[in-house]
C-alpha cells in the first residue's frame, strides 16, 4: 500500500444501452422542444383555411432536417475519455474532493454534462456536473462529498450527456468508471490541537533519551569486563568464551515500548451521535447506523452523524500518529463476539498506513463483545509489560461487568488504561427533578445506574487500573493526553 488516496480510473466512452440504444442513443433538447412548439402556432392558419397545410408541413420538415444534420455532426461516444479522480484520500464525516476530468478527439467544441452514480453513502444524489470540452484539452471540474461510513465503498459508472454548437441534438454514453475506494477514520485533529500533540510526544522523546540510564532495563546497551557485584545473569559466555575472561553485557531502559489499542465494536458501539461544526455535540440517540451524514441544521451549521465506533476508530488513528512520534511500537486489536483486526506492534510511516488502513475495516456488531476474548488474545500477543489504552463503554448488568474481570487479567503484567465512554444525558436524567411517577422511576433507575458505575470504577482504580471517563466527542484528545502522560511520567 503505497498511498491512502484511491488510484484514477480512466475509460473510454461508449454508446450507453446495447443493442437499439446504441443505434437512438438520442434525444431532444429542450431548444428543439421549444422551436417544436413555437412551430404548432403555425398550424392555426391550416385550420382556418384549408389551402395552407404546407406551411405547417414545411417548418415540421425543417425541424426534422435540422434535428437529422446536427445529429449527424455529433461525433461517436469513443471520441471522450473520461477520468475520476480522488484529490486526497477520504476520510468519514470531512470533504473528499474528486476531480472529473474528459478529453475529446473529434473536432468542435462541445457542452458536456457529467453524471456521477456515487454510492449513497458518499451523496444522497448522483452528482451532476456541467462543463465545456475543447479538442484534445482535457476539461475538469471538482466535486464534492461527504463519506458517512468507513470501509470498501464501490462507485459505480459516468454518464455523459453531450450536444453540438447548435443544442438541438443530445447523445447520450457511459464510461465504466467502477471502483472501490477506502474511507478512513477521521485522523486528523482539530487544527492546532493535533501539532500541540505532536510537539508534546517529540519533546517528552527527548527528555527520555537525555534521561536514559545505563544498568537498569532489559534492551541491550555493550559490553564490558566483568566487575565483583555484577549480576551472573548478565554474563555473556560465548564472549567470555571468546576473549578468555569474563564479559558483562549492560542494559539500558527500554527506549521503544508496546503500546496496544483495544478497541470495543460490540452492541454498545453502534450508539450514534450528532456533532456540531465537528467538535460539539448537539445530542445522542442510541439507535441502528445512521443513514447519512453532512445534514444541516436550522441554524446553518454542519451537523454530521457518527457512531461511537467511528469516534473510537478516529481516536486510535490520532493516538496512533502520536505513538509513533514519541518512539513507541503500536499495535491494534479490535474485538466484537470475535477478533475483527489485529495487528502486532510496530513503527515507521508503512506501518501507521496499515494501522489506518485497519482501522477503517472495524465494523460494529448487534451482540455484547466478548471483552474476555479480547483480555486472553492480548496475553498471547504481548508477553512482557506494556500499555494498553482500552476504549469501551461498561455495559450496564446487576452483576460484575464482564469487563472488569477482563481488564483484572491485564492489570497483572501490562499498565492498563481504560477510556470509558459516557453519556451526558444519563446523568441529566439522575439530576432532574421528576414529574410524576414516570419520571420519578427514570430518575431512580438512572441514579442506581450511575451508582453501580462509581461502584465499579472505584474497584478498578483500587486495582491499579487508569480510569479515564470521557464523551464520545472528546475521546481522542482525553485519550492521546492520558497518554502522554503516563510517558511523561515514565510508568511503563
Amino acid at each position: 500500500m503505497q498511498t491512502l488516496i484511491p488510484q484514477p480510473v480512466t475509460h473510454v466512452a461508449h454508446p450507453k444501452g446495447r443493442r437499439l440504444g446504441r443505434l437512438l442513443g438520442f434525444g431532444a433538447t429542450p431548444r428543439t422542444l421549444l422551436l417544436l412548439a413555437a412551430a404548432t402556432l403555425l398550424s392555426i392558419p391550416s385550420f382556418m383555411h384549408a389551402h395552407t397545410p404546407w406551411l405547417m408541413f414545411g417548418v415540421d420538415a425543417l425541424l426534422l432536417i435540422g434535428f437529422i444534420a446536427d445529429a449527424a455532426t455529433l461525433p461517436p461516444p469513443e471520441s471522450f475519455t473520461l477520468t475520476r479522480r480522488f484529490l486526497h484520500a477520504p476520510e468519514l464525516g470531512r470533504v473528499a474532493e474528486m476531480e472529473l476530468s474528459a478529453t475529446q478527439t473529434a473536432r468542435g467544441v462541445y457542452a458536456l454534462r457529467l453524471v456521477d452514480d456515487l454510492h449513497p453513502s458518499l451523496t444522497a444524489m448522483p452528482v451532476t456536473v456541467e462543463v465545456t470540452c475543447y479538442p484534445n484539452e482535457p476539461s475538469t471540474c471538482i466535486t464534492t462529498a461527504i463519506p458517512s461510513q468507513r470501509g470498501d465503498i464501490p462507485l459505480g459508472k459516468l454518464y455523459l450527456r453531450y450536444r453540438s454548437a447548435f443544442g438541438l441534438v443530445e447523445r447520450w454514453a457511459v464510461a465504466d468508471l467502477r471502483q472501490s475506494v477506502r474511507v478512513y477514520a477521521a485522523g486528523e485533529a482539530a487544527g492546532t490541537s493535533a501539532e500541540l500533540y505532536l510537539l508534546r510526544a517529540r519533546q517528552i522523546e527527548l527528555e527520555k533519551r537525555r534521561l536514559r540510564r545505563i544498568g537498569l532495563g532489559r534492551e541491550f546497551e555493550t559490553m564490558r569486563d566483568y566487575h565483583p557485584g555484577d549480576e551472573f545473569r548478565n554474563i555473556s559466555w560465548k564472549a567470555t568464551a571468546r576473549h578468555n575472561r569474563l564479559i558483562t553485557q549492560q542494559f539500558t531502559t527500554e527506549r521503544s515500548q508496546q503500546v496496544w489499542v483495544v478497541l470495543d465494536a460490540g452492541r454498545l458501539s453502534r450508539t450514534a451521535f450528532e456533532l456540531q461544526n465537528a467538535a460539539a455535540p448537539v445530542a445522542a440517540h442510541a439507535g441502528s447506523l445512521p443513514a447519512f451524514a453532512g445534514e444541516f441544521a436550522q441554524e446553518g451549521e454542519q451537523v454530521r452523524v457518527v457512531t461511537q465506533l467511528d469516534q473510537a476508530a478516529s481516536a486510535a488513528g490520532m493516538l496512533a500518529r502520536v505513538v509513533e512520534q514519541s518512539g513507541d511500537r503500536c499495535g491494534l486489536l479490535t474485538y466484537g463476539r470475535r477478533v475483527q483486526q489485529q495487528l502486532l506492534p510496530g513503527m515507521g510511516a508503512l506501518h501507521l498506513r496499515r494501522f489506518i488502513d485497519a482501522l477503517s475495516q472495524v465494523r460494529p456488531e448487534t451482540s455484547e463483545a466478548d471483552h474476555l476474548l479480547a483480555s486472553m488474545r492480548l496475553r498471547q500477543l504481548q508477553r512482557r509489560r506494556g500499555l494498553v489504552l482500552w476504549i469501551t463503554e461498561i455495559n450496564e448488568s446487576a452483576g460484575r461487568p464482564e469487563i472488569v474481570t477482563a481488564v483484572t487479567a491485564l492489570v497483572r503484567r501490562h499498565l492498563v488504561v481504560l477510556v470509558l465512554l459516557q453519556h451526558p444525558e444519563l446523568e441529566a436524567l439522575a439530576a432532574h427533578p421528576p414529574a410524576g411517577p414516570r419520571g420519578m422511576y427514570a430518575s431512580a433507575a438512572a441514579q442506581e445506574m450511575l451508582e453501580r458505575r462509581r461502584t465499579t470504577l472505584a474497584q478498578l482504580r483500587a486495582q491499579g487500573v487508569l480510569v479515564v471517563e470521557t464523551s464520545a466527542h472528546q475521546v481522542a484528545a482525553d485519550a492521546i493526553t492520558k497518554y502522554l502522560e503516563v510517558k511523561a511520567q515514565g510508568r511503563l
